[in-house]
Formats: structure tokens, sequence, C-alpha cells
């Protein structure tokens, strides 16, 4: 069993999205580090656009253009 096939939620692009950008604003939050949710949020779907410019594949099911 592969770990996509495990975690078959992961391979949603909403889903994933929104774990990183909880995730990431809860490690900030807990640093004292004051960043608002938005703009991480915009920071996780600009670091997943710019993979997916460079060719790289993030999710399994995503065609590279």
């Amino acid at each position: 069993m592969t770990f996509y096939e495990k975690y078959k939620q992961l391979q949603n692009e909403a889903f994933l999205t929104k774990l990183l950008t909880d995730t990431v604003y809860s490690t900030m939050c807990l640093e004292n580090q004051e960043v608002s949710k938005q703009k991480v949020n915009e920071i996780v779907l600009s670091a997943l656009k710019e993979q997916q410019l460079k060719g790289l594949q993030f999710l399994p099911n995503q065609a590279i253009k």
C-alpha cells in the first residue's frame, strides 16, 4: 500500500492546501509570529503554483503542463 493509497484525502488539492495553511499558521502562532491566516494561505497557494510552473508534480494525480 502506497502513502497516497493509505491517505487518499491528501490527493485532494483543497484539503491539502487547508492542511498546510492550518499547520503553518498554528506553528507560527506557537512561535509568537503574528501573520494573518489569509496571508499564510496566499503563501501556500503561491508555493504550490510555483512548484507546478517548475514542472514538479506535487500531487500524484496532477498532469504536468
